[in-house]
C-alpha cells in the first residue's frame, strides 16, 4: 500500500471507529442530564437560526448584551445552519455538529502523531488511547471519582457537562498543530494557509481551546527550530498567527477582548503572582534543557512532547496539589493534559520499541502498549453507549413548564429565574431573562450586584427594589423541597407576602409577580432626579436604590411604549416635558443610536449601566437601534482580505 493510501486508510478507519462508539450522539436531542449547561448553547443556536444572518444585539440575556460577546461564532453557526439545513431542532443539530467534531478530533491526533513521529504505530496508539483512556484519573482523585467507570475524560466533559465548544476546539487543535508543523518546517504556503485556517477554527469555538492553543503552538515551533536552527521557522510561525488572528477579525474585537478578560474574574478565580513566576522558570528550564537534548540528537518530537506534558502538568496538577493558577480555572483543561500524557508515555514505549529491534522485546513491548491502552478503557470498550442516556422528552420538566407558562401568560416580559431553570429559560422560548445561559458577555456587569444580592440576601424589601430597578416582572423561586436539582437561593421564603404570587405547585417552586408601573422598558422621568441617582455604594444601600427606583416609577410621569421590532431595534413612543427625559431599561452600549425621522437624540449611560436619551418637550416616536461597531466594520473588513490571502495562499503553486 503507498504511503497516501496508507493516511487516508488509518484516518477513516480512527474517525469511522470513534464515531461508532459514540453513535447515540448524533440520535441526541437531549441528554437525561438537566445539569449541563448544553442548554446554553443549544439556546445560542436557536436564537441565532431565528435571526439569521446577525442579530448584532441578544436583548434576552442581562438586560441585552452584544451578540458577539456572548460567545466565539462558530458553535452557534455550526447550530444554527445545521438547524436550517437539516430541519433538526437546535439541540440535536448541537449534537451532531459537537459528535462530528469529536469523532475527526481523534482522527487528527494520529494525523499529528504519526507526522511528528514518523512512525504509523505511534500514531494508532496514541489514536487509540486518548479515544479510550485518560491517565490523569490516576493523579486527580475528585475527577475519578466524578467520571463514570472507566469513561474517558474528554467524552465526560462533552456529555455530562456540555463542554462541546470545548471539546470541538481541542478537536481541531491537532489538524492546527500536525498543518503548522508541516509548513513552518518546509514553508510551503500551502501548510501555513492551513493551519491559519484551524487556528482560527479552534479560536472560534472555544477560549479554553485557544488557550490550549497557545500554550501548545509555541511549543511546537520552539521544538522544530532546536532541532532544524533556521531562524525562518519564527516568520513562517508569525504568518500564522496573523492570518489566524485576520480570519477571525471580523468578531474578535478589542473590546470583545476586554469584556471577556473582565467577566472572567465572575468564572473563575484570580491567579498568584508566584505561579507566574514559577511558570516563568520553568519556561526558562524547558528551552535550556530541551536545546541541549536537541544538540545531542533529540528530534523535534520529543523536544515538544516534553514540553507539552510539562506545562500541561504544571498547570493542571499543579492547580491539583499546590493550587497554582496563572489564569482562569486549570481543570478545563483536563482533557488536554489526558493527550499530553499519552503522548509522553507512547514516546517512551516507541523508543523502546526503536532501541530493541528484536522480536521478543519488541513483543513484550507491544504487548504492554495494548495492555496499557485495552485494560483501563476495558471497560468502557464493552458497552461504550452505556452511559449516553439520551431522551427527547421534556415537557415533563420544571424547567421547560415554568418557561412555558410565563410565554404562554406573560409574553414580552423580562424574569429573574436561577438554577437550571437559567440555563434552559431560553432553549424552548424567547422569554427574556436579567441572567442567562452563563455569565460572558455581559456588557452592563452592575447587575451581577443584582444577581448576587437576591440568591444570597434576606430582606426582601431591598431585593424587589433591585428588580425594579432592572425592570424585571416575574420572579421565579425555588426552595430546598423542588425537584430542580440546582436551587440557588439561600432565604426562597422571604418574598412570601412581599409579592403577589402568579404559579405555585406547592413543591417549592414559586412565580411571583413584581409590581412595576407598566411593561414597558423605557420611562419619562423627571431629568433632575435621574441625574443625581447614583449606583449602590453596597447591596443594601437602600438609599440609593429607592431614589432610583422612585425616579422610574414616578406615576405622576405619562407612560412610554416600547416594542422590539428586531433584536438589534426597539422603538419608543413617549411625550416627554421640559425637564424630562427617557430612561431605558436596557444595557447601555456606545454603538446605541436614538432616531427619529432625520433627527438623533443623545444616547448616554445611566449611574446603573443602562441607556439614558435627552429629548426636548413634545410627542416622540423613536428608533432605538444598535448599529455595527466601527472595529467589527474594520474587522470585517480585515477578515475579507485575510481571506483572500489565504485563499491566494491555498492555490499558489508550491517552489
Amino acid at each position: 500500500m503507498s504511503e497516501r493510501k496508507s493516511w487516508a486508510l488509518d484516518l477513516f478507519l480512527i474517525a469511522a471507529l470513534t464515531a461508532a462508539m459514540i453513535w447515540p450522539i448524533f440520535k441526541t436531542k437531549y441528554y437525561e442530564n438537566w445539569m449541563t449547561i448544553d442548554s446554553t448553547f443549544i439556546a445560542d443556536g436557536r436564537f441565532l437560526s431565528e435571526n439569521l444572518p446577525h442579530p448584532g444585539w441578544q436583548p434576552l440575556w442581562y438586560g441585552g448584551t452584544r451578540f458577539d460577546y456572548v460567545y466565539p461564532p462558530a458553535i452557534r453557526y455550526g447550530t444554527a445552519l445545521i438547524s436550517k439545513w437539516t430541519g433538526f431542532i437546535p439541540a440535536k443539530a448541537y449534537h451532531v455538529y459537537t459528535g462530528v467534531f469529536y469523532a475527526l478530533g481523534i482522527a487528527f491526533i494520529y494525523l499529528l502523531a504519526r507526522l511528528g513521529s514518523r512512525s504509523r504505530l505511534y500514531g494508532w496508539v496514541t489514536a487509540l488511547a486518548a479515544a479510550v483512556v485518560s491517565p490523569s484519573l490516576l493523579f486527580m482523585l475528585h475527577i475519578r471519582a466524578d467520571v463514570y467507570p472507566a469513561f474517558p475524560q474528554r467524552l465526560s466533559v462533552l456529555v455530562r457537562y456540555g463542554e462541546g465548544p470545548h471539546m470541538t476546539a481541542f478537536a481541531i487543535l491537532p489538524l492546527a498543530l500536525a498543518l503548522a508543523w508541516k509548513g513552518i518546517r518546509a514553508g510551503n504556503t500551502r501548510w501555513l494557509a492551513g493551519s491559519a485556517i484551524a487556528c482560527a477554527a479552534v479560536v472560534s469555538n472555544n477560549f479554553y481551546g485557544a488557550t490550549s492553543l497557545a500554550l501548545w503552538f509555541p511549543v511546537l515551533c520552539w521544538s522544530v527550530f532546536a532541532e532544524t536552527r533556521d531562524w525562518k521557522i519564527w516568520l513562517r510561525a508569525a504568518a500564522i498567527a496573523a492570518l489566524a488572528y485576520g480570519l477571525c477579525a471580523l468578531w474578535l474585537s478589542p473590546s470583545f477582548l476586554r469584556i471577556t478578560s473582565r467577566n472572567l474574574a465572575i468564572v473563575s478565580q484570580k491567579g498568584s503572582l508566584w505561579s507566574l513566576q514559577l511558570a516563568s522558570a520553568v519556561a526558562v528550564a524547558y528551552l535550556v534543557i530541551s536545546w541541549i537534548l536537541a544538540r545531542r540528537g533529540a528530534t523535534a518530537w520529543t523536544v515538544f512532547v516534553i514540553g507539552v506534558a510539562a506545562f500541561c502538568s504544571l498547570n493542571t496538577l499543579g492547580q491539583y496539589y499546590f493550587n497554582f493558577r496563572v489564569a482562569g480555572e486549570p481543570e478545563r483543561l483536563i482533557p488536554e493534559l489526558d493527550l499530553a500524557l499519552i503522548f509522553l508515555c507512547a514516546l517512551a514505549l516507541l523508543t523502546l520499541w526503536q532501541r530493541f529491534p528484536d522480536r521478543l522485546p519488541r513483543a513484550a513491548v507491544a504487548a504492554f502498549a495494548l495492555a496499557a491502552v485495552l485494560y483501563p478503557g476495558a471497560y468502557y470498550l464493552t458497552k461504550p453507549w452505556r452511559h449516553l442516556q439520551r431522551t427527547a422528552e421534556y415537557k415533563h420538566l420544571l424547567e421547560f413548564q415554568i418557561a412555558d407558562w410565563v410565554a404562554a401568560h406573560r409574553p414580552g416580559t423580562r424574569s429573574q429565574v436561577t438554577g437550571t431553570v437559567r440555563f434552559w429559560w431560553n432553549v424552548w422560548t424567547n422569554n427574556a431573562q436579567i441572567g442567562g445561559g452563563s455569565e460572558q458577555g455581559i456588557t452592563n456587569i452592575k447587575v451581577m450586584e443584582m444577581f448576587w444580592r437576591l440568591v444570597l440576601g434576606a430582606d426582601a424589601k431591598t431585593d424587589i427594589l433591585w428588580l425594579k430597578t432592572y425592570g424585571v416582572d416575574n420572579l421565579v423561586v425555588n426552595d430546598k423541597t423542588s425537584k430542580l436539582p440546582l436551587c440557588d437561593f439561600e432565604h426562597p421564603h422571604k418574598f412570601k407576602g412581599a409579592l403577589p404570587v402568579l404559579w405555585e405547585d406547592n413543591q417549592g417552586n414559586w412565580i411571583y409577580d413584581v409590581p412595576r408601573k407598566d411593561r414597558s422598558l423605557a420611562r419619562v422621568v423627571d431629568a433632575a432626579a435621574y441625574t443625581k441617582s447614583r449606583f449602590p455604594t453596597w447591596p443594601d444601600d437602600i438609599e440609593a436604590l429607592q431614589q432610583y427606583v422612585d425616579t422610574l416609577e414616578n406615576p405622576a410621569t405619562p407612560p412610554a411604549q416600547t416594542s422590539w421590532q428586531r433584536p438589534d431595534t426597539l422603538t419608543i413612543n413617549a411625550t416627554t416635558a421640559e425637564g424630562q427625559a427617557l430612561a431605558v431599561q436596557v444595557a447601555f452600549d456606545p454603538s446605541w443610536r436614538a432616531r427619529e425621522g432625520d433627527r438623533e437624540y443623545k444616547v448616554s449611560e445611566d449611574a446603573y449601566g443602562q441607556v439614558r436619551i435627552d429629548l426636548p418637550a413634545g410627542q416622540h416616536n423613536l428608533v432605538l437601534q444598535f448599529e455595527t461597531p466601527f472595529e467589527n466594520v474594520a474587522g470585517r473588513g480585515v477578515s475579507l482580505l485575510t481571506l483572500a490571502v489565504v485563499a491566494g495562499l491555498l492555490t499558489r503553486k508550491p517552489r
